[in-house]
This record gives C-alpha cells, structure tokens and sequence, in this order.
C-alpha cells in the first residue's frame, strides 16, 4: 500500500445550543498545529490518460482522531474537513492540510 506524509491543522469548537433547538459554533481553537497522517494513495482512471493519484483521510483514521460516532459532514474538499456528531449534528471540529496544494491530484506545496 502506497502512502503519502501529510500535515495538518486541527481545530476543535466551543459550541452553544442542543440537538432540539440546533447548535452554534461561538470559537474554535487550534488543538495541533503540525499533527501528521499517512493517507492512502489511490490510482483513479487506471489506465486511461486521465490517470491520477489522490489520498483522503480514512473512516480508520477519523475515528481515532476524532472517536466513535463523528463522521465528515459532507462540506470541505481534499484539503479540508469538518466534522460532526453522527447521532446529532453536533458540530465537533475541523481539519485542514498545511503541506499540500492537492491531494486530488496529489501535489506537494513548493
């Protein structure tokens, strides 16, 4: 299996509200400023001129980081993520890679 060594910024949130009324990002702090992951490289268009490498942040990977039960909440691109609580939409934190420009194709920041 084929990795890439990625960097990231790692933000958690100070959120006000419930799961009746809704809830409300009122901060958010920097929790890691250098927290590094190995992502998976997968081969997309194999075989056809289009061929290209990509990586993203594994399910394994989220809940190690993050716990059981928090998911991606659809928002972002290959270098950012956000995330919630699955049972309740509680917002939890969010995820942006510092050392690449892509990982969709994967390119290394100059």
């Amino acid at each position: 299996m084929k990795t890439v060594h990625t960097i990231w910024e790692v933000w958690t949130y100070d959120v006000w509200g419930n799961a009746r009324d809704g809830y409300e990002v009122n901060d958010r702090h920097c929790h890691e400023r250098a927290f590094a992951l190995d992502l998976e490289v997968k081969v997309n268009n194999l075989g056809t001129p289009q061929e290209f490498e990509s990586a993203s942040i594994s399910d394994a990977q989220i809940e190690e980081l993050w716990g059981l039960g928090v998911e991606t909440d659809g928002c972002g691109d290959d270098l950012s993520y956000y995330f919630q609580r699955v049972r309740d939409g509680y917002p939890v934190g969010e995820m942006f890679c510092t050392s690449h420009e892509s990982l969709s194709p994967i390119r290394v920041k100059g």
